[in-house]
């Protein structure tokens, strides 16, 4: 899978209710999905802050994933103290 990057970081106007009017909306995509969220703070702070989950999701969907294996038989065994 692509590595996801940031496309855009452009001032948005802040929800009806926000109390800071300083807002940000961020893009992160990569080939298959796009994902588009709104911050409020400096540009800076919002810039920061789509840097680092950009960074995760990148390691969460880059990283192997290994599943344990056992390679051994599974008995089965009935004790009297259960019958």
């Amino acid at each position: 899978m692509a590595r996801y990057k940031i496309i855009s970081l452009e001032q948005a106007e802040p929800p009806t209710s926000a109390e800071n009017k300083n807002w940000y909306q961020y893009v992160i995509e990569n080939d298959l999905n796009t994902i588009t969220s709104l911050r409020s703070g400096s540009k800076s702070e919002v810039r920061q802050f789509a840097i680092e989950v950009t960074r995760r999701l990148n390691e969460k969907y880059s990283s192997a994933y290994k599943v344990k294996s056992y390679n051994r038989a599974v008995n089965e065994t009935t004790s009297a103290l259960y019958l």
